[in-house]
């Protein structure tokens, strides 16, 4: 009967670990090399490997003169352990980068040469077929640096009669440790969830605040040109603008989700197009069309920017799409001149206005990354890439980023100079090991 209860308690934790599964999101290689950075190592929630033999290991190659990380991750990353390896590298510098994934391997090293990284590779798969990532990574180590684990004298096994009692008594806190553990994993996730949903919706209030100010600006100094016009039909575009941007200000004090801001957003676009309508009669030109409610009638570069009359297109690998552009860009663009695209904070990252979701005001174009713009007189196309830098990292896009222009070709942003002039070996593979 106990053991029968034993295998219940068991079933159901496997059952409570396999479901929670989905909610433990696999580590970044910002998360795994700031980890590794400190303390030598990174072990992802739910690889039971020895932590102790695996700091000693690493303890070990530094006693060597040698800079060694292990990364252990719980399933294949997106890319592959050796694409991992070499992200963990570009943050930590230089040194030797180790790899394991649930059936992948990988290495990216400063120190050591391909085939070097090859053979320890081949010693270390041996090793773990009889002990798993901890002998994976000692053979690795003593393969490389030549610094082997101290050998630990077995002592003779004992039988005693309380033994089986002892064992049910670890088995079942084992059991109930498991459970715990899948308890506060889930926690800690649903916790963080909220948290980043929270920090969300503040960076939309900000920059919505911030475009609400600039088109109070912009009411005022088209009440300017209205008012000496003779056209009463321009005072009914302003009139209609004011209604829609007092409606937006209401809104906004009850505007508590990223749903209810990029409704406010939209209202915000309605508004923009009746100014530059009331703006345009007041100066004796065509209405310009109204846009359908799937387009934006704001500048392609800088929501803020008034008069956002003139029509581009913009051309990408997927296609191409017309987009607004307002008059000071336009004329940059035929000058030859670079735009500078307004940056709007997400996920705690300033990425260009034509990326930025649009419950943040921005173009949701979040697919945007190397395009060319061409437009109605302009010499010749321009184009651009606005794609993440090598380095940026975190939340929706990441921290930190790069943005390039270029004319006529598009260029990539460059690789960030490594603090090591030595040459990088990398090595990796797929098998199925035992973990």
């Amino acid at each position: 009967m106990k053991r029968h209860t034993i295998l219940v308690f068991a079933a159901i934790a496997a059952m409570l670990i396999v479901s929670a599964s989905p909610a433990l999101a696999q580590a970044s290689p910002d998360e795994a090399a700031a980890a590794a950075g400190d303390r030598g190592y990174y072990i992802e929630a739910g690889v039971g490997a020895d932590e102790a033999r695996i700091s000693d290991a690493v303890a070990r190659a530094g006693n060597e003169g040698y800079r060694f990380f292990v990364i252990l991750l719980d399933d294949d990353p997106p890319g592959g352990a050796v694409t991992f390896a070499a992200a963990v590298m570009d943050r930590i510098g230089e040194g030797t980068v180790l790899v394991l994934s649930a059936s992948q391997e990988g290495m990216d090293s400063t120190d050591f040469s391909q085939s070097e990284l090859d053979g320890a590779l081949d010693a270390g798969f041996e090793a773990s077929a009889g002990g798993g990532d901890a002998a994976y990574v000692d053979a690795v180590v003593a393969t490389l640096t030549g610094a082997a684990p101290p050998v630990t004298p077995s002592t003779p096994a004992t039988s005693s009669g309380g033994g089986s009692k002892t064992g049910l008594f670890i088995l079942l806190g084992f059991v109930a440790l498991l459970v715990l553990l899948v308890w506060w994993a889930i926690r800690r996730q649903r916790t963080s969830s909220l948290q980043s949903e929270q920090k969300m919706v503040e960076e939309a209030r900000k920059e919505i605040k911030s475009q609400l100010d600039a088109m109070a600006n912009t009411i005022l100094d088209i009440s300017d040109q209205v008012s000496v016009s003779d056209s009463k039909e321009d005072n009914q575009y302003l009139e209609q603008a004011g209604a829609t941007y007092g409606t937006a200000l209401e809104e906004f004090e009850h505007a508590t989700d990223l749903d209810a801001l990029e409704d406010m957003s939209d209202r915000l676009d309605e508004a923009r197009w009746q100014l530059d309508a009331a703006a345009a009669l007041a100066v004796g030109r065509e209405v310009p069309p109204k846009p359908v409610k799937e387009v934006r009638h704001q500048c392609f570069f800088d929501p803020n920017h008034p008069e956002a009359t003139e029509v581009a297109e913009i051309t990408t690998s997927a296609g191409t799409q017309k987009v607004q552009v307002c008059k000071a860009d336009a004329d940059k663009l035929r000058a030859g001149q670079q735009p500078t695209p307004r940056m709007i904070r997400v996920g705690g990252r300033s990425v260009p206005a034509p990326m930025a979701p649009r419950s943040h005001g921005g173009g949701g174009m979040d697919w945007l990354s190397v395009f060319s713009v061409v437009l109605g007189g302009m010499a010749q196309q321009r184009s651009y890439d606005w794609s993440r830098s090598r380095r940026s990292s975190g939340g929706l896009f990441g921290s930190g980023g790069g943005w390039s222009g270029s004319s006529g070709t598009s260029t990539s942003s460059p690789r960030p100079t490594r603090t090591s002039s030595a040459p990088r070996a990398r090595a990796g593979r797929s098998r199925r090991r035992r973990r």
